[in-house]
């Protein structure tokens, strides 16, 4: 933390049961949560920043506040609820921080962006190389860091972010990302992968990720 943060409370919520264990050890001061997302308490409006990189799949996690959502049948994936959640869970003018995996900004379907849009403005988005996980994770994916801040009240808006451009070999990608280049740390790649030819971005040649960031 910053020196000018250090007075902050912290909280914190991990899944796993080990993993919050240590948390809790190494973290004495803050307030743990061992469970999930959706069996916390916290209250809307209540916090000033929210970091953290979510898990992302094909699933749903069960919420009534958040089940009611559709979006054309698919309703909150579960890297879409922890968006919504955390957009709920902050302060007008508070900040997100989130990894998240690219479909975020990238799935053909807006209408989460749409959602995420009228209530938070997006600060900045960083494309990562698909190895920056590779070291401590084993995996190799494309994701994306988010950087939004929580408006005072919904408003009816539809940004640029919220539809889909291309580069200039037809991959389809976020427009954000046809607009910013230089918020893609590495080179745009077709690649086979398990589902057969996927869009990827693998690192420049013997690049700094960190100096990059």
């Amino acid at each position: 933390l910053p020196e000018t943060m250090r007075d902050s409370k912290l909280y914190g919520v991990e899944l796993d049961s080990l993993t919050g264990r240590i948390a809790k050890q190494l973290y004495p001061k803050a307030n743990i949560t061992v469970d999930g997302f959706e069996k916390t308490g916290y209250p809307n409006d209540f916090f000033d920043v929210v970091i953290g990189n979510v898990p992302f799949g094909q699933y749903k996690v069960p919420d009534k506040k958040y089940d009611k959502q559709n979006f054309g049948g698919t309703g909150f994936l579960i890297h879409d609820y922890f968006f919504a959640k955390a957009i709920d869970q902050v302060r007008p003018g508070g900040l997100i921080a989130f990894i998240t995996s690219k479909g975020t900004m990238d799935k053909e379907n807006p209408k989460v962006r749409k959602y995420m849009a009228q209530r938070a403005e997006l600060l900045g988005a960083v494309r990562l190389p698909n190895t920056a996980f590779k070291a401590n994770a084993g995996t190799e994916v494309t994701s994306d860091i988010l950087f939004l801040q929580k408006r005072e009240h919904p408003i009816d808006i539809e940004p640029d972010w919220i539809h889909l451009g291309q580069t200039a070999d037809g991959i389809p990608i976020n427009s954000y990302f046809v607009d910013h280049p230089e918020m893609v740390l590495g080179e745009w790649k077709t690649v086979s992968g398990r589902f057969g030819e996927e869009d990827t971005v693998v690192p420049y040649e013997n690049a700094d990720l960190a100096e990059l960031l």
